[in-house]
């Protein structure tokens, strides 16, 4: 009985060790990507369902659709907000270039503002 409980342990173990990694892996473990910024959302912040105001001054942050592109000419789709504001962070411009750290799921760190001459070639020959 002892054994049959001991081998249930471990395979739980290896489960649960299994689909850990698997949700690390997608979520934070991170790629230098690069973007090219197409169109920019401001949206008012909300909770629920009412403006977001502080001290009577309405909350504010920019939203972006992204398609980012990796060193070695991946492209991923991933959207990023940016954090909200009383007057709305500064927005990237359309046309610029940004690079950030992305995972599968996120951009987990950035973006950036990056020149176009920083850009690598599989990346610049995607994003233009």
């Amino acid at each position: 009985m002892k054994k049959i409980i001991g081998i249930i342990a471990v395979i739980f173990i290896v489960v649960v060790g299994v689909f850990g990694y698997n949700y690390w892996r997608t979520t934070y473990q991170t790629t230098p990507a690069y973007a090219k910024v197409t169109a920019v959302t401001k949206k008012k912040a909300t909770e629920n369902g009412k403006d977001y105001k502080v001290n009577g001054q309405q909350y504010y942050y920019y939203d972006y659709a992204l398609t980012w592109v990796t060193e070695n000419g991946d492209t991923r789709q991933l959207g990023y907000e940016t954090k909200q504001a009383p007057d709305g962070p500064m927005p990237f411009a359309q046309g610029q270039y940004i690079t950030a750290k992305i995972s599968q799921k996120r951009v987990v760190e950035g973006p950036s503002l990056i020149s176009a001459d920083k850009l690598p070639t599989a990346a610049k020959q995607k994003l233009n």
